[in-house]
Parts: C-alpha cells; sequence; structure tokens
C-alpha cells in the first residue's frame, strides 16, 4: 500500500511512518526539509495546489495528520492564521487533490480536547456533541474535521477522524497523577494503521463512508470510551497503570 502522511516531521508523524514502513511504501509531506534520510519526502505546504497534485499521485491512503508544521511564526496573530489556513484551506486542497488523483481513503488526526467542557463524570463517545473552543489549535482541528466529513459527503470516499488524546509516552509519566484524556503516542500511531483498512467509499450511504472514532488510554473510569475504536481493530498496550498490557 502506498501512503502518504502530512505533518511528517512532527512526532505523531514519525511515530506513523515507524509503524508502517515495514509493509507499505510511505511518502512523508511536511513544510521543511528531510529530517532523516529514509524513504520519499514531500516538502511543500498543504495550500500550494500544484504540490498537493504531485504528492498524492499513485497513493492509496492519505493520512493527513492535523499537526501543525515545525515552524511557526512567534508573532500569535500570524500563528494563529496559519494555523487556521492550514486546518482549512489546506485541508480542502489536500482533499481536492485526492479525489481528484482517485485516492479512496484518508484519515484524519482529530482531537478529543473538543471535549474538554465535559465534566469527567460523564462517559463521552462518538455520538456526543464536540463543544471546541476558540484555542486556535482546537479550532483549527475542529475545522479540518468537518472538511474531511464534507468530502466524504460529497464524493465516493471514505474518510476517517481519529479524535486523539493528548500524546504522551507513558514511562515519561511515572508517578504523575492520571490524566483521563493522556494517549501513548505508539497507541494513537497503531490506531492509524488499523484506520487505513476502512474502505467504504463504494458505499452509497455517505454515513457509512465517514465516520469517527475516539483513541485514548484504557484507564480505570475512562472519560472517553473507546469500544468503537476496538471494534475497528484498536488494542492499545498503554494504559498508564505501571505498564504495558
Amino acid at each position: 500500500m502506498k501512503i502518504l502522511i502530512t505533518g511528517a516531521a512532527s512526532a505523531l508523524g514519525r511515530e506513523i511512518a515507524a509503524a508502517l514502513n515495514e509493509t507499505n511504501q510511505v511518502r512523508r509531506l511536511d513544510d521543511c526539509g528531510p529530517i532523516d534520510e529514509h524513504g520519499e519526502w514531500v516538502e511543500a505546504s498543504l495550500v500550494d495546489v500544484q504540490a498537493m497534485v504531485e504528492a498524492v499521485c499513485d497513493i492509496d491512503v492519505v493520512i493527513h495528520t492535523g499537526q501543525p508544521p515545525p515552524a511557526l511564526p512567534a508573532d500569535a496573530l500570524r500563528c494563529e492564521e496559519m494555523l487556521l489556513d492550514l486546518a482549512t484551506r489546506g485541508t480542502h486542497v489536500l482533499c481536492q487533490a485526492a479525489v481528484e488523483a482517485g485516492v479512496k481513503r484518508l484519515v484524519y488526526g482529530s482531537t478529543l480536547e473538543f471535549f474538554g467542557d465535559y465534566p469527567d463524570t460523564v462517559f463521552v463517545t462518538e455520538h456526543y456533541k464536540p463543544l471546541p473552543t476558540t484555542e486556535p489549535r482546537v479550532l483549527a482541528q475542529y475545522l479540518a474535521e468537518v472538511v474531511c466529513r464534507e468530502f466524504a459527503r460529497d464524493y465516493a470516499f471514505t474518510a476517517t477522524a481519529l479524535r486523539l488524546g493528548k500524546l504522551v509516552r507513558e514511562e515519561d509519566l511515572a508517578g504523575a497523577k492520571p490524566d483521563l484524556m493522556w494517549l501513548d503516542i505508539r497507541d494513537a500511531a497503531s490506531a492509524f494503521a488499523q484506520a487505513i483498512k476502512r474502505d467504504n467509499g463504494d458505499s452509497l450511504d455517505w454515513v457509512v463512508r465517514w465516520a469517527v472514532y475516539h483513541i485514548c488510554a484504557p484507564m480505570p473510569n475512562a472519560k472517553f470510551l473507546i469500544g468503537r475504536a476496538e471494534g475497528m481493530g484498536y488494542a492499545p498496550k498503554h494504559d498508564f497503570q505501571g505498564g504495558a498490557r
């Protein structure tokens, strides 16, 4: 399978590439130079139409990590504008190029932070209404998720959103007070490896083409229920209870 990974310079992008490299052909994309000498690298911005047309050529699946570029402007207003532009226009350019190239599957890295205002005593499933704040990074991820959803509505195109918890490594948090939104980044990468298998582009029902999954650690008294994701094949190994399962 030939896979394009956006945001490839991010920690998440690197982890996904490492999880997929052995059995797939991976093309990585970010708006910086190569971070290593392994595999194919595309240096381009998501808003560059021609670059996206070339990036999706011969690709089977697009993994759009939703991660910001490595060098954001120091000015707060310019940073906010860039995040929102990449999330909206950039995601639209990427999806449009993918559809026109015949790509049938896209997986987007969204966030569980949409549900931060729900109390921890509520069991939040994929049926709950997102309540994104106006914080630029969270709002940008929500808007990008909406763009992906609308492409699944309009085209014979499978789009999957993985709403990820806070990306960490279990061994780095030994002894820390548990956060119900924690997600080991290795488990996040494994969720993408499962999600790329979804292929419902031939369905006439756009609701079947579009799917959302909550991805976080299997903690006791969890706030976010991951049963639907487990049905997709998600099998997290890190529960922050003293070691990998």
